[in-house]
């Protein structure tokens, strides 16, 4: 992360004046709803004049346990930052795409340097794998839905034939997530970035070169003229590493990966107790 992305954390007397959060393992409960105490306290902070916005790796398709909370301000950083969207007016604002070219030539060295692995691409609207990617793991440890519309399976030529991608796929057999995740990041170099926000499967998922979270909140927030010292952000995982990085205050889960919990950050409870709620709730 450059050092325009890091911001250092000044002593807080005031509230946030935009409040960020990933929803997996963090907003979201265990079991992907969300928790009535989390919902009131969206309400509260956007009535209190405190916009709320949800920075998630999650595609838009998969966004159907937020919609209908939002009240005044309805935009989803998605897909780790390629992707901004209306969840309100169901609108994609803008997107950073990898070009089905660069997947190729990706997966290309990919694949002549690690061993046991398999791809997937997601457009944002659509996901399309190989049949080894479903083999190595199975629909439902991948949240992948056996009868969803907006899946495909095929060869990898089929799947980087044409289009565009906002995340690439990545996952091993079997492995060490972090181990592999700095794998994938060796052979990709500065061409794309690499990421992971599983504390379990090998699962990288690959963005153009520069795309975060923190990235994309950064053009939100010059939009919207918040300064990075102003944002409260929560995370759990190394995709919300440089979002937490940049702002100026972040907030980690306890059960947050322990790149996170290394970080000068204010760590909260589990997202089983609603712990981002019950933050919020503090400043209002």
């Amino acid at each position: 992360m450059t050092s325009e992305l890091t911001t250092p954390r000044p002593v807080r007397t005031k509230p946030p004046r935009l409040i960020v959060s990933d929803l997996d393992g963090t907003f979201l409960s265990p079991d992907g709803t969300v928790s009535e105490r989390n919902v009131a306290a969206v309400r509260a902070a956007e009535d209190a004049g405190i916009p709320v916005v949800f920075a998630t790796g999650r595609p838009i398709r998969f966004l159907e346990p937020i919609r209908g909370l939002r009240r005044t301000h309805a935009i989803v950083i998605a897909s780790n930052g390629a992707m901004t969207y209306d969840v309100g007016r169901d609108l994609v604002l803008s997107v950073t795409a990898i070009d089905h070219r660069l997947a190729a030539e990706a997966f290309s060295a990919l694949r002549g340097e690690l061993d046991g692995i398999a791809f997937g691409v997601d457009s944002g609207a659509r996901a399309g794998y190989e049949q080894r990617y479903v083999d190595f793991h199975g629909c439902e440890e991948l949240f992948i839905a056996p009868d969803d519309p907006h899946r495909y399976v095929g060869e990898l030529p089929e799947l980087v034939a044409d289009g565009d991608f906002v995340k690439l796929l990545v996952l091993q057999e079997s492995g060490d997530v972090d181990r592999f995740t700095a794998e994938v990041a060796r052979v990709l170099g500065d061409r794309l970035t690499a990421t992971h926000s599983s504390p379990t499967r090998p699962l990288v998922e690959v963005s153009a070169a520069g795309v975060s979270k923190a990235a994309t909140l950064a053009r939100l927030c010059d939009q919207l003229g918040v300064p990075a010292a102003d944002v409260a952000a929560f995370g759990d995982m190394p995709n919300d590493l440089e979002m937490l990085r940049w702002v100026g205050m972040p907030h980690v889960m306890a059960h947050g990966h322990p790149d996170l919990l290394d970080l000068d950050a204010e760590v909260i409870g589990s997202n089983a107790d609603s712990a981002v709620g019950a933050t919020i709730e503090t400043w209002l």
